[in-house]
């Protein structure tokens, strides 16, 4: 069993196009933040499209360690495509960590007419 699988059975060492993973969103939660929409979509099941950077090192502890991280283009069931972390990438929704949620939908309409993208 490597040590990624040991440590972290949430996460997978290398994400292949195609593959399904579990979104949860681990950075800014702000309206005016410039991942807002990704945000908005946490705790959403998405679709790897590619890896769009390959991080710094061969396992995810190496990588996390380093503080370079893999980087993965993903596509959610509406359709927007955008880029995550790849510890925003779980194997199950079982493991979301986050005890909140996005806003609501009506908070989430306002801010986009505040902040129009």
């Amino acid at each position: 069993m490597s040590i990624l699988k040991k440590n972290y059975p949430e996460l997978k060492n290398l994400w292949h196009p195609g593959e399904m993973a579990y979104f949860e969103y681990h950075c800014y939660m702000g309206h005016d933040s410039s991942d807002a929409e990704l945000w908005y979509r946490t705790h959403q099941p998405v679709l790897v499209v590619k890896m769009t950077a390959q991080g710094a090192g061969r396992t995810y502890n190496d990588r996390a360690e380093a503080g370079v991280p893999r980087m993965y283009r993903i596509r959610f069931l509406d359709g927007l495509v955008g880029d995550a972390f790849e510890d925003e990438l779980y194997t199950d929704m079982k493991y979301w960590r986050r005890p909140f949620n996005p806003p609501s939908d009506e908070d989430i309409a306002q801010a986009r007419c505040r902040y129009r993208r």
